[in-house]
């Protein structure tokens, strides 16, 4: 981790109270930090998500898709 995340840019999104979803480079972006790497530490233990629960929401994570395509 790059240090503590600063969730100042995102308040906003959280407020608004509507589903809303980041990429690992728009956390990086908003919060100067990088995202846990752990999937249980960043659902249920990590600063992202007790920021998340005070606001009344759920963190759910999206695994990366893989796509093959054989070359002709």
């Amino acid at each position: 981790m790059m240090g503590k995340p600063d969730f100042k840019k995102l308040l906003a999104l959280f407020e608004a109270n509507e589903d809303f979803s980041l990429t690992e480079s728009q956390y990086l972006k908003s919060t100067g930090a990088t995202l846990p790497k752990d999937i249980y530490y960043l659902k249920k233990r990590s600063a992202l998500s007790k920021v998340a629960k005070n606001y009344g929401f759920d963190i759910s994570i999206k695994e990366k898709t893989i796509c093959l395509k054989k070359v002709l």
